[in-house]
C-alpha cells in the first residue's frame, strides 16, 4: 500500500459533522501514514511541523497537512487543492 492509497481510503468514506477536505485519523494511522511517505519517491517533499504533526507536498494537485493534537484525540488530515495551474504550467 502507498501513502496516496491509504489517504485515498480515508476520503472514499465520508465522516459525519467532518469537512470533505478533512478526516480525523488516530495516531497508530498518523506514524503509518508518515512511515508510508517515508517509503515514498516523493518523501523529500515533507515538511515537519510540531509534534507528530507535518505538512506532505507531493507533485499533483493535492497536497496534504497532518496535524497532531494535544492528547492525540482529534488528530487530522486536511486535503489542499489547486484546481487551476500557476502561470508557469505547474501547481502550487
Amino acid at each position: 500500500m502507498t501513502a496516496r492509497e491509504l489517504i485515498a481510503q480515508w476520503f472514499e468514506r465520508p465522516q459525519m459533522g467532518v469537512a470533505s477536505n478533512e478526516r480525523y485519523i488516530t495516531i497508530a494511522q498518523l506514524d503509518l501514514l508518515r512511515d508510508l511517505i517515508g517509503q515514498d519517491e516523493e518523501s523529500g517533499a515533507l515538511r515537519k511541523g510540531m509534534g507528530r504533526s507535518f505538512t506532505w507536498m507531493p507533485r499533483g494537485r493535492d497536497k496534504w497537512v497532518i496535524s497532531e493534537w494535544m492528547g492525540g484525540k482529534r488528530n487530522t488530515i486536511l486535503r489542499l487543492s489547486n484546481i487551476v495551474p500557476s502561470e508557469s504550467g505547474m501547481l502550487f
